[in-house]
Formats: structure tokens, C-alpha cells, sequence
């Protein structure tokens, strides 16, 4: 290949033959950690990687909630089913054929910004947990939330929660369908 000294942009070609490889160049494994000395990369891996609650069966957990994903699981709920209703929050209850309760959060703009409807469905979601022993299986359950729960304190909220559940028929009580 000939070589141009005096190209435009003041570059110049090179063929593949003379270019010169860079001893102990290497490119870095995926699990590898560059900020770490090799050794005690070693060191640590003792077996394999466990999966951090990356199950297939998540009812195997009873304070683990099983929540609706499905776009078509939350209009079932808005069309149908039996609700009911607190000063702090809404409830509504359709029967499933599964032998696991299923929730759903409603946290709209009206609560406030991001932070604050995330802190809310994260307040909802501990208060579930703590009641999680106590569900009646086969339930799909939408909590929508209303503005008054964002200054309403934790029990407060466990009370309202409790209440709605119970008269929904997820937690003890009557069962309706």
C-alpha cells in the first residue's frame, strides 16, 4: 500500500501491516470490576451468583405482594367488581380464579409530583405487608389513592386500609364476589 504524507486534513494512511498492536491490550471481562485488583476479585467468588428475587413462583413468600401488571387486569377492575370507599382512599375487589391476592396502585397527579406518589404507593405497600398473613386468597384488589392519605400519618393509613380491605372481603369478614 503506498502511503499519502500530504492528505487534506493532515492525516495519513497506514495499511494494516504496519500498524503495531499494543502489548497487553485487552478489553475487560462483563463481571469484571476495572477498580479492583485482580486478586481480590478472586477472592470474593466463592460460587455461583445467586438470583437476587428473580423467582418464577412469587407466592412461595406469604409478606412477599403479588402486584397487577396487566393493562387488561386494571380496566377488569374499573369496570367492574365492588368498591369501596374512605376519606383516604378507594378499594376495588374482583374475584380471580388464583389462589393469591393481587394489588394494583392508583397514585394520580392530584396527589402531588413524583416523589410524593412514589412515597405514597410505598407507604400502601408496607401496610399491605404487614396484613399480608391475613388475606382471603383469590382476589384481584385496586387501592386508589385520594389526596387526603398524603398528610394522613402511617396508622392512620393502616386503619383506613384495614377497613376497606374488610369490607371488600380480602381481609377476614364477609366475602362477596
Amino acid at each position: 500500500m503506498e502511503r499519502i504524507t500530504d492528505s487534506p486534513d493532515g492525516q495519513a494512511d497506514i495499511s494494516a501491516q504496519e500498524a503495531t498492536s499494543r502489548q497487553g491490550a485487552r478489553l475487560p471481562r462483563p463481571d469484571e470490576d476495572p477498580g479492583r485488583p485482580a486478586n481480590s476479585r478472586d477472592a470474593t467468588r466463592q460460587g455461583p451468583a445467586e438470583a437476587l428475587g428473580l423467582t418464577d413462583d412469587r407466592s412461595h413468600n406469604p409478606l412477599r405482594l403479588v402486584m397487577l401488571s396487566r393493562p387488561g387486569d386494571f380496566a377488569r377492575l374499573a369496570e367492574g367488581g365492588v368498591a369501596r370507599s374512605h376519606p383516604l382512599l378507594v378499594g376495588r375487589f374482583v374475584r380471580n380464579d388464583l389462589d393469591q391476592t393481587r394489588f394494583g396502585f392508583a397514585t394520580g397527579k392530584r396527589l402531588g409530583g413524583a416523589v410524593i406518589r412514589n412515597r405514597v404507593r410505598r407507604r400502601i405497600r408496607e401496610a399491605l405487608r404487614v396484613m399480608a398473613p391475613s388475606f382471603q386468597p383469590g382476589w384481584d384488589v385496586l387501592i386508589i389513592a385520594r389526596p387526603a392519605i398524603v398528610e394522613a400519618d402511617q396508622d392512620a393509613l393502616v386503619g383506613a386500609l384495614r377497613r376497606v380491605l374488610r369490607s371488600g372481603g380480602v381481609v377476614g369478614g364477609r366475602s362477596e364476589s
